[in-house]
């Protein structure tokens, strides 16, 4: 029997048997339709697409013949790739610690994030602190990552708990509520997520709030904890909304646990974003101040902090340069801003960060780290192993990368030097502060080439201010952006 004759008789069809027959012909052109399909589909495949034992013996045999394939293996074999690969002859070359355009006041002490992904808040905080130096006098200083640590990761649940509730139509298979689950309340973050915080809660020195509990500089057993309690919670407050019931005192309820499994870990700031603390310290003279402010004052008086004015520009060649690209559904704090980058070319975010440098700015800015960063020397160059020797190129663009889940912003750091060449007046290379303390790098410092910048750096932070006109018109005039979802590379959070 055939299967149209199968489905007339399951559906027991009570039209005359001639439209029966015809219903079965048009049954049987669509089956014949598709498999006709299917064998089209098959005879397209490669005729030979599973590996064969004879092949692999050949090519091997191929490549025993060459003698660069057997130096090259039997130098693999015995050393750490990155090691034997290191071209110091072009370490040496641009291990050029000279710059001509650079900040004129020293940040130290270097600081050290350690086991935990704060580099956002390293490098945002380094960027201010140079502030404070001035303004009080100081040898050296260094404002508390811990405070925004702790409110970050509080702000995060409570903002997760928020995506969960107006996702909880979609199926819990869905990319979005499968990529909400992931990591709720991951260390890492953006600097808008940073601008969130200070306008919230302020800023206040680490001499307050310090690194003391142990969470704070190695947070992944605590993460893990909330990360569980929360897709805990996820799949609760989804089963209550779709009884359409009411999870008001539910909701509460969870962001009170999630309060109560961060103080077990971590200290509860001791200072009121909006009361004042009390700070006494030394200046540069040895002399002895107390000052009395709230973080939110101490953010805009001696930070000079105007969350107004920092935008971030990427480069992402996938896009148009010249137009607002926006992260759906990224942030941190509730009711506050949006993640927006402006795209551009690389040509514009090197002349900003020249620009930015001499008005003694330094410039926060995310790069995918640790691709081609020697950590020991404190060099990150895109030809300092050389890897072409061994027979392996690499021949994606930036643009491909990206799309194919090569590349994407990491880590961030600070820019805090350029050197400019006098005959093209473009930068060579720049000085790069981290946030891995003194051990990594030369005292903490990175030279960092231009192709490494133009290559694995996507995103850079200035004043508005400081953009050409045509530039700071698409964030004044909230141009339409291009949306792109939470889980592509441009969503990525630094670490």
């Amino acid at each position: 029997m055939s299967i149209a004759a199968t489905m007339l008789r399951i559906f027991k069809d009570p039209r005359p048997i001639v439209i029966k027959k015809s219903f079965e012909r048009s049954c049987n052109l669509v089956i014949s339709h598709y498999t006709s399909r299917r064998t089209l589909s098959n005879s397209r495949m490669p005729s030979s697409s599973s590996l064969e034992f004879n092949s692999l013996s050949n090519w091997d045999k191929e490549n025993t013949k060459s003698l660069n394939h057997q130096l090259a293996s039997t130098v693999l074999k015995n050393f750490n790739a990155d090691d034997a690969l290191l071209d110091k002859t072009r370490l040496l070359s641009q291990d050029i610690r000279i710059f001509n355009t650079a900040i004129e006041t020293d940040g130290t002490p270097v600081t050290n994030q350690r086991a935990s992904g704060r580099c956002w808040l390293f490098a945002a905080t380094n960027e201010l602190r140079l502030n404070v130096v001035k303004e009080l006098n100081l040898k050296e200083f260094e404002l508390s990552q811990s405070y925004l640590f702790f409110y970050d990761k509080l702000e995060k649940a409570n903002y997760y708990l928020d995506q969960i509730i107006d996702t909880y139509k979609e199926d819990v298979d869905s990319r979005l509520v499968q990529y909400l689950l992931t990591a709720p309340t991951q260390d890492g973050g953006q600097y808008s997520m940073f601008l969130n915080l200070v306008k919230k809660y302020g800023l206040i020195p680490k001499d307050v709030y310090n690194d003391l509990a142990y969470s704070t500089t190695a947070s992944r057993k605590l993460n893990a904890l909330l990360t569980t309690k929360l897709r805990e919670f996820a799949e609760n407050l989804r089963d209550e909304l779709k009884k359409g019931n009411d999870i008001s005192s539910l909701r509460e309820s969870y962001q009170k646990e999630i309060f109560k499994i961060m103080t077990l870990f971590l200290d509860f700031p001791p200072v009121n974003p909006n009361e004042k603390f009390s700070w006494t310290y030394l200046d540069k003279d040895k002399k002895a101040h107390t000052l009395e402010v709230t973080p939110l004052e101490f953010a805009k008086s001696y930070c000079k902090m105007d969350c107004s004015k920092p935008v971030s520009l990427i480069n992402d060649p996938r896009h148009p340069y010249g137009n607002l690209i926006k992260i759906d559904r990224l942030g941190n704090v509730l009711g506050g801003d949006d993640v927006y980058y402006l795209n551009v070319d690389n040509d514009t975010l090197s002349k900003l960060v020249v620009q930015s440098l001499k008005q003694n700015k330094p410039v926060f800015f995310g790069s995918h780290t640790p691709k081609y960063m020697e950590k020991k020397f404190g060099i990150m160059d895109v030809d300092l192993w050389n890897y072409k020797s061994i027979g392996y190129e690499l021949n994606q663009s930036k643009a491909s990368r990206i799309r194919y889940n090569e590349s994407l912003m990491t880590h961030a750091m600070l820019i805090t030097g350029a050197h400019v060449d006098e005959t093209t007046n473009k930068p060579v290379r720049y000085r790069v502060e981290n946030s891995w303390g003194k051990d990594s790098g030369k005292d903490g410092l990175y030279v960092m080439t231009q192709k490494y910048f133009e290559e694995y750096s996507f995103q850079i932070v200035v004043d508005i201010d400081s953009l050409p006109k045509d530039l700071s018109d698409k964030f004044i005039n909230k141009e339409e952006p291009i949306v792109l979802p939470i889980w592509d590379p441009m969503g990525a959070l630094a670490e």
